[in-house]
């Protein structure tokens, strides 16, 4: 397994000819930064794209991969939290305006195809004009096809990928998923925000990968009133607990992105190592597994 790296501002190579590549495209959380694009992840497999969330930028941080944005297959969405789908308009507009001419293929829990009808009504001054009077793209790009997950099943399988949703516990919301990419010789997981779920380590359970949520408590007692420190805290999973949770479904590599707060990664690593002793990688935009 390799993993690299770049400043956000870079643009990256093309990737090597490998099967699967976990791209963390967003690793932040609702609070702005410059550096940290919100929560968005991609998993590859063999030159489809699979976006898992779309936080504030994943265009952006999308195109520096050089992956073709015609090559989305599909966009899962964990939960509908704003700064889980802020970039999602984004995503599906300016995907269709460079290259991606089939419909765009959007998964989440209840409420997605609400989102997906606000969002066709936000373009729908700029497609007919753009569709039918200036650019002429193709009518079936500026479709959305939704499909809206109700339990734990599998969302989408083909010879070399098969996605499986499954139920984690984010209360208030009732309705968050994590996601499970499974090839032959390799399997990754994506939490979704969650406190520690038993259901999230049964289906990580021996995963190559797990990338999951964290926080440092401190950070919420210092800028949160105690009230909504204690609420933040219920519906999240600190650092140590990741490293719990990692330990549990026995996984040989935990990555931590949504990270509350940035630019504390020796800290993060201490945390979630107290329980786990595989290998951390604390995440930072565009790294590259």
């Amino acid at each position: 397994m390799t993993i690299s790296a770049a400043p956000s501002s870079a643009q990256i190579a093309p990737p090597s000819q490998t099967e699967v590549e976990l791209v963390l495209l967003g690793t932040g959380y609702p609070r702005p930064d410059p550096e940290t694009a919100g929560p968005a992840t991609a998993v590859v497999v063999n030159g489809k794209v699979f976006v898992v969330d779309a936080g504030r930028n994943v265009i952006n941080r999308l195109w520096a991969t050089d992956y073709p944005l015609k090559d989305i297959q599909a966009v899962l969405l964990t939960h509908l939290h704003s700064d889980h789908i802020s970039g999602l308009p984004d995503l599906f507009n300016t995907s269709w305006i460079f290259g991606r001419y089939t419909p765009f293929e959007l998964y989440g829990p209840l409420g997605t195809k609400s989102v997906a009808d606000a969002i066709l009504k936000m373009f729908e001054v700029d497609i007919p004009i753009r569709r039918d009077l200036t650019e002429l793209h193709a009518a079936e790009g500026a479709l959305i096809n939704t499909h809206e997950i109700r339990e734990d099943e599998v969302v989408y399988e083909d010879a070399d990928v098969r996605i499986t949703a499954f139920r984690v516990n984010h209360e208030p919301i009732e309705h968050a998923l994590g996601y499970k990419f499974e090839t032959e010789q390799k399997t990754i997981v994506i939490s979704g925000d969650t406190r520690p779920s038993e259901n999230l380590i049964m289906h990580a359970r021996g995963a190559d990968i797990l990338v999951h949520e964290a926080y440092l408590p401190e950070h919420f007692d210092r800028v949160d009133s105690e009230e909504v420190a204690a609420n933040l805290k219920r519906y999240h999973t600190s650092a140590t607990e990741a490293g719990e949770v990692a330990a549990a479904a026995g996984v040989s590599l935990l990555v931590l992105t949504h990270l509350i707060p940035a630019g504390t990664e020796e800290t993060f690593v201490a945390r979630a190592s107290e329980h786990f002793t595989g290998e951390i990688v604390v995440g930072r935009d565009l790294m590259r597994f």
